[in-house]
Formats: C-alpha cells, sequence, structure tokens
C-alpha cells in the first residue's frame, strides 16, 4: 500500500472503527474535547473524550460551534 501510494509510513486497519480509534487516540487523551460531525462512531465518550456533535460538514457551522 505504501508503495501504491508513494508513502513511507501507512497502517492498514480492518475497519472505518479502527481509523476512527486510532486517529482520535493518537491526538486526544482522556479529558480532551472535540467537535465531529454525525458520522463519527459513539464510542469516543467511553474513552473519556468528550464530543460535541454538529450536523453536517459546513466549515461556517464547525466554526460558530467553537463560539
Amino acid at each position: 500500500m505504501a508503495v501504491l501510494e508513494g508513502e513511507i509510513n501507512v497502517i492498514s486497519t480492518s475497519s472505518g472503527w479502527t481509523v476512527q480509534f486510532v486517529a482520535i487516540s493518537t491526538i486526544r487523551s482522556v479529558g480532551d474535547n472535540i467537535i465531529s460531525t454525525s458520522c463519527l462512531y459513539g464510542y469516543t465518550s467511553k474513552l473519556g473524550i468528550n464530543v460535541k456533535f454538529i450536523q453536517g460538514d459546513d466549515s461556517e457551522e464547525q466554526k460558530n460551534s467553537l463560539n
């Protein structure tokens, strides 16, 4: 996969949930807060990460959610 994509480091996972887990747990930890669309699989709260869900993927709505 790395050769096909022209990359050096690649992680392969067996499911979309695993991709989300790896991505979120790499950059966030217990007590952190994130903003996500409703497409995020809902188990981040079990990791102690608080999630504010917004509708859609409109960047203006995302910016307004930070206020």
